[in-house]
C-alpha cells in the first residue's frame, strides 16, 4: 500500500512537471528552435513513462496469474482428499454388509480431515458453506439409508467443486453418472424425473 502511494505521488509530480514544461514552452518560449527540443524532451519522458508503466503492469499481471495458478494447484490437492474419501464412502455404501457400510475406514476419515483442513486454508467462503450444507445432508441421507439422496447431494457438491476450480457447467450432465453402472444411471434418471 505504501509502495502504491509513493508510486502515485511520483506519477503526479512527474505529470505536473511535464504540464509545466509544456506550458512554459508554449507560452513563454518565443523561438521555434527552442520549442522543438523542449517538446522532444517531453515526448521522450512520456515514452519512457509509458514503457515503464507497461512493464510494471505486465509484471503485476504475471505475478497475479502465478498466484492464481498456485491457489488452483493447492485447491486441486485439497479436492483430491475429498474425492478419495467420497469414493470410498460410495464403495462402502454399495457393500452388502450393513455393518461395513455404516463405518468409514480410517483412511477415509483421515482423507476427510485433510480435506477439511485444506478447505479452511484454500476454500472460498462459498465452497465452505456448500460443504457444510452437503455434510449435513449426507449425514441425514446416511441415517435414512437413501442412496439416491447421497448421489444427488454428492452431484451438487461435485458441481460446486468444479465451479470453485473455474469450470462452468451447463447442468445438463450429472457428474455422478460417471462412476455409476449403466443400470444405476438408468435408475438415477428415473428417480430424477
Amino acid at each position: 500500500m505504501k509502495k502504491d502511494l509513493s508510486f502515485k505521488i511520483w506519477m503526479v509530480l512527474l505529470l505536473g512537471f511535464l504540464i509545466a514544461l509544456s506550458s512554459w514552452a508554449i507560452f513563454y518560449v518565443d523561438k521555434v528552435e527552442y520549442k522543438i527540443p523542449i517538446f522532444g524532451i517531453v515526448g521522450a519522458i512520456i515514452t519512457a513513462i509509458t514503457t515503464v508503466l507497461s512493464v510494471t503492469l505486465n509484471n503485476k499481471k504475471i505475478k497475479e496469474r502465478e498466484f492464481e495458478l498456485l491457489v488452483a494447484k493447492e485447491k486441486h490437492k485439497v479436492f483430491e482428499h475429498f474425492y478419495s474419501a467420497y469414493f470410498e464412502m460410495l464403495k462402502l455404501s454399495q457393500s452388502k454388509n450393513k455393518n461395513q457400510a455404516s463405518k468409514l475406514s480410517k483412511n477415509a476419515e483421515s482423507e476427510m480431515m485433510e480435506f477439511k483442513r485444506g478447505l479452511m486454508n484454500w476454500g472460498s467462503e462459498e465452497i465452505i458453506n456448500d460443504y457444510l450444507v452437503y455434510e449435513s445432508k449426507l449425514t441425514r441421507s446416511r441415517d435414512e439409508g437413501s442412496k439416491f439422496d447421497m448421489l444427488t447431494d454428492g452431484n451438487k457438491f461435485l458441481n460446486d467443486i468444479r465451479r470453485e476450480m473455474g469450470f462452468i457447467d451447463s447442468g445438463k450432465v450429472n457428474i455422478m453418472s460417471i462412476i455409476l453402472t449403466a443400470e444405476a444411471r438408468e435408475e438415477l434418471n428415473l428417480n430424477q424425473k
